[in-house]
């Protein structure tokens, strides 16, 4: 699923800019600050854990709300173009997963500043923290954020982030990467600063991811998105969580460089660590090889991974059908055109599942997801490996072949709907193991 919005929300969550900030408030307030006391200290006690040296002091700042505003706005213009916007947020529409009149700029900047505490920024290299943030009541936030500042010194967080994914998925797992381990070495820092051992325990990690997933209802910007906004910012931290804590019981404190240096590569090596400790990418399935008569433009395309699946089971079949289901995904993919002079949207979708048995059950599931997700579903006579009529956008078609289950949907023109449900199907790829820890 498209990220580039999800990386730019996550890229700021995780850390902070200082450069809507002036130079005064930057530096002025380092000699009486009380903050400064506690930077050096807190840095040095997450050192200790990790094994990650200090290599030089980080640069801290304050910034009040209509900085911290400004500054996003600028910076979402700066780094999202408006074509990449308007293709993320036409690809989740396509898929169900937000609602036709959702606005994603709209409400980028509101999610963003909610929840505003402190934040590291991996441009800038610099803490910040809101004018109306305390010390002792942030101590905790800072050191999450402070890991950021350490791990960045060793292995350049914005380079990670930005430029190290190769696909949606890989970005999404990247980021689960950065929180999982900033949020575990936060409980660690408790743990430590209380005179135990720095190794949270099970009902610890439990009790964090809970909360997590739980303090959706404090926030309210955040409570009234899409189940699937909520979802998608939650996930880095809650699974992020879980999956740091199974690489540091398997390889101790070699786990702190080593989820950098050998990053996973897909959100299902995230929810499933045995998968990452395996090498077990997701693979990627043929997309149906056709294009329409018309002119027509390629606006977006990537990869579908196990949480969006997982998402969009939950949405529009329920949490026991995603728990069953997602698991068995090996790998999806999907292409966005712009068709004809209306630019009319059409979307193009494949997934592989690891038996011919779980494709066959989520062929049956996408036929339920079609249904609920568009106002009008008219589907016509169709064979068993087929499910084909027309929806909101046009006409559609769903496949399944063997392992494989493909779509098109938004197909303008009645003959070459006709011609594409007489089409053969695309092959079955092959997942791949690339040795093991």
């Amino acid at each position: 699923m498209p990220r580039k919005f999800f990386a730019f929300i996550l890229l700021i969550v995780a850390g902070f800019f200082l450069g809507g900030a002036s130079a005064a408030s930057r530096h002025s307030q380092q000699a009486s600050d009380p903050v400064f006391a506690k930077l050096d200290s807190i840095v040095k006690t997450l050192s200790d854990i990790t094994g990650l040296e200090q290599k030089h002091a980080v640069p801290y700042g304050r910034m009040n709300h209509k900085q911290l505003r400004q500054f996003l706005a600028k910076r979402l213009k700066a780094t999202l173009r408006p074509e990449e916007l308007h293709a993320d947020e036409l690809s989740l529409k396509l898929f169900g997963l937000v609602p036709q009149d959702f606005d994603l700029k709209k409400s980028t900047v509101d999610l963003l500043t909610e929840q505003a505490a402190a934040f590291y920024d991996y441009q800038e290299k610099r803490l910040f923290m809101l004018d109306t943030s305390s010390v002792t009541e942030e101590e905790v936030t800072l050191a999450h954020e402070l890991s950021h500042a350490l791990v960045d010194q060793h292995f350049n967080m914005e380079k990670f982030m930005e430029e190290g994914p190769t696909s949606d998925d890989e970005n999404l797992a990247h980021s689960a990467v950065v929180e999982g381990q900033a949020t575990w070495l936060m409980m660690a820092y408790q743990l430590k600063k209380s005179g135990l051992s720095p190794e949270p325990t099970a009902e610890m990690l439990k009790q964090a991811t809970d909360s997590t997933e739980a303090a959706t209802a404090d926030y309210p910007v955040l409570a009234k998105s899409p189940v699937y906004i909520q979802r998608s910012l939650l996930f880095p931290y809650s699974e992020g969580t879980r999956f740091f804590d199974a690489v540091y019981r398997k390889l101790g404190k070699a786990s702190f460089a080593r989820v950098f240096t050998d990053p996973p590569s897909d959100s299902g090596q995230i929810i499933h660590p045995d998968r990452y400790f395996a090498h077990e990418k997701a693979t990627k399935p043929a997309l149906p090889e056709w294009k329409p008569k018309v002119k027509s433009k390629n606006l977006a395309d990537g990869t579908v991974g196990e949480f969006d699946h997982y998402m969009l089971l939950f949405q529009f079949i329920g949490k026991d059908e995603a728990d069953l289901r997602s698991p068995h995904l090996k790998g999806g993919q999907y292409r966005i055109f712009e068709v004809g002079p209306g630019k009319a949207p059409l979307l193009e979708y494949v997934s592989e599942w690891d038996s011919a048995e779980q494709a066959e059950s989520f062929f049956s599931d996408y036929q339920t997801i079609l249904r609920r997700k568009w106002k009008n579903c008219q589907a016509t006579p169709s064979a068993d490996d087929e499910f084909s009529g027309r929806g909101d956008n046009g006409y559609f078609i769903v496949k399944r072949n063997d392992a494989l289950v493909t779509s098109i949907e938004g197909i303008q023109s009645e003959e070459e709907w006709t011609q594409l449900r007489h089409a053969q199907p695309a092959p079955v790829s092959a997942t791949v193991h690339v040795g093991a820890f």
